[in-house]
C-alpha cells in the first residue's frame, strides 16, 4: 500500500485527536478520564526517559519472541508439509490450542518462569507462532505440479524442493502469516509484562493508572501502538522486498 492510500485514515485520526482536544479544553470530557492529545504529548516529553527504559525492554521481548516463534512456526510447517501422519495427529492439537485463552496462560507462566525475561518471550511465541505456521504451512502444501515433475525428472530431493520450489513459493502466505503475528507481538510483551514483571510499557501502563496518571497511561499506550504499527510496516517491506521480480512459482494454470 502507498502511502497516499492511508492519507483517509490519517484523517480520520486528526479529526479525532481535534475533537477530543476541543472537548478536552471546553470541559466536556474530565481530563482525567480522557485526557486531552497535548497533555498524552506533555507526558510523552516530560517521562522521556522513563518510557524510553520501559520502551527497551518490551522492544526486547517483542522481537526475540517473534523471532523465536519465526524459528518455531517455519519449523513446524517444513515438518508437518513432510509427514502426513503428524499433520493429522497435531493440527487438531494446534487448532485447539488456540481455543484457550492465552491471557490465562499468564499467572502459569509467572509461576512456572518468575518474574524474568523468559515468561514475557513464552508469551510473544505462543501469540505469534500459530499463524506462522499455519499460513506458511498452508503455502506449501499448494505446489505447482508441472514444477513439482520437473524437479522430480532432475532428481532433486525432497529438501531441495522444499529450498527451492516450495518455500518460495509459499513466500506471499508465510509473509501474511509473519505480518498477523507482527501486530500481535507487543500486544503479547504487554499481556506478560501486566501479569508480572519488573520493567515495560505493561508495568508502565499498571502502576500508572493505579497513580490516576491518566495521561501516562494513554502515552504508554500511543507508544504500544505505534511499536505494532511500524512492525508491521516493517515486514510489508521485507515482503515487498523478498517477492519483487521473483517469478510466479505458484502459478497453476
Amino acid at each position: 500500500m502507498k502511502w497516499t492510500g492511508l492519507l483517509p485514515a490519517m484523517g480520520l485520526g486528526l479529526a479525532a485527536a481535534a475533537l477530543i482536544e476541543a472537548a478536552s479544553r471546553l470541559g466536556w470530557v474530565a481530563p482525567n478520564l480522557l485526557p486531552a492529545p497535548s497533555q498524552v504529548w506533555a507526558a510523552l516529553r516530560l517521562n522521556a526517559d522513563i518510557l524510553a527504559m520501559h520502551t527497551l525492554q518490551t522492544l526486547a521481548e517483542t522481537l526475540l519472541g517473534l523471532l523465536l516463534a519465526l524459528i518455531l512456526g517455519l519449523g513446524c510447517a517444513l515438518t508437518l508439509r513432510r509427514s502426513a501422519g503428524l499433520r493429522r495427529t497435531l493440527l487438531p492439537w494446534l487448532v485447539v490450542s488456540q481455543t484457550i485463552p492465552l491471557i490465562a496462560l499468564a499467572p502459569l507462566l509467572l509461576v512456572w518462569l518468575g518474574f524474568g525475561l523468559l515468561p514475557k518471550l513464552v508469551m510473544v511465541t505462543l501469540f505469534c507462532f500459530f499463524p506462522i505456521t499455519v499460513s506458511t504451512l498452508g503455502g506449501l502444501m499448494q505446489p505447482n505440479p508441472q514444477l513439482e515433475d520437473l524437479f522430480r525428472s532432475y532428481g532433486a530431493s525432497a529438501s531441495q524442493r522444499d529450498a527451492l520450489l516450495r518455500f518460495p513459493a509459499a513466500l506471499p502466505a508465510f509473509f501474511a502469516g509473519l505480518r498477523l503475528s507482527a501486530s500481535y507481538a507487543v500486544t503479547a510483551a504487554i499481556v506478560g509484562e501486566y501479569v508480572g514483571g519488573y520493567a515495560g510499557l505493561g508495568i508502565l501502563i499498571q502502576t500508572s493508572a493505579n497513580a490516576r496518571a491518566t495521561a501516562l497511561v494513554f502515552a504508554a499506550i500511543a507508544l504500544t501502538a505505534l511499536f505494532s504499527v511500524l512492525l508491521v510496516g516493517l515486514v510489508s517491506l521485507l515482503e515487498r522486498a523478498a517477492l519483487r521480480g521473483r517469478p510466479p512459482l505458484s502459478d497453476q494454470s
